[in-house]
């Protein structure tokens, strides 16, 4: 399919997508669950230059990116604007995805990014140009697995593979079962049960060095407690004496 504004050049592909979402489960402990899903999301940027004259004549010129859906501003998608050549306006028909539309016109555009970025500068929008301006679309996938009856959307970048928010999937508690096998497994490797003792060893270690410490500190209490009782006697005694 052809478009009219470039998109950034698809060096992670759909195959490779399917295996990374795996690797992610697998990491987070699921053995189960369903893949839905992978679809191309292709999200507006608007790409610019600024220039702005900062304190004692000094000045300052970068790239910035805006993003078309939420007027946030982005270095880092900027920084990793590829050559011009090497951007794409058409893509494999066989390709599933989802174009985002932007939500303000270039020229609204303009005056957010000005307003914006004269702020993070920290100049006045008087002494701030911006020029260059072009949208282009980067590529993310979305890839949707459900785990435990919930579903989650695990968003890869198809420029990098760089997977956003993994967090979004919980962490699932390995059984005792597994545990176990893992255990044993893990014990079949050469020198694995000198390195297993040695760390119940340690661990033993300080769970008796803890126990010696507690005995020491329960003695020296009931040592308070018995020089304290014995004075209390002394004092009655006295006192039984004296009357």
């Amino acid at each position: 399919m052809f478009f009219g504004n470039p998109v950034f050049p698809i060096s992670f592909q759909i195959e490779e997508v399917a295996s990374l979402v795996e690797e992610v489960l697998r990491k987070k402990n699921w053995r189960k669950f369903e893949a839905g899903e992978i679809k191309l999301v292709l999200t507006p940027f608007y790409l610019f230059y600024y220039d702005a004259v900062l304190e004692g004549e000094k000045s300052e010129r970068a790239r910035l990116a805006l993003n078309a859906q939420t007027a946030e501003l982005s270095k880092e998608m900027a920084e990793s604007m590829p050559e011009e050549e090497t951007l794409v306006r058409e893509l494999p028909d066989s390709y599933p995805f989802i174009l985002r539309k932007a939500l303000f016109s270039r020229q609204e555009a303009e005056k957010i990014a000005l307003l914006k970025t004269a702020s993070m500068v920290g100049v006045d929008r008087k002494n701030m140009v911006l020029t260059n301006f072009k949208m282009v679309y980067f590529p993310v996938w979305m890839a949707y697995v459900t785990v435990a009856k919930e579903t989650y959307g695990l968003e890869i970048s198809a420029v990098s593979g760089e997977i956003f928010e993994e967090e979004k999937v919980p962490q699932r508690e390995k059984g005792f079962v597994e545990v176990t096998k893992e255990t044993l497994s893990d014990l079949k490797r050469p020198g694995a049960w000198i390195e297993y003792s040695k760390g119940i060893a340690d661990i033993a270690g300080e769970k008796l060095a803890s126990v010696e410490k507690e005995q020491k500190a329960i003695t020296l209490m009931h040592e308070r407690w018995l020089w304290l009782t014995i004075a209390l006697i002394i004092i009655l005694v006295a006192i039984i004496l004296f009357l």
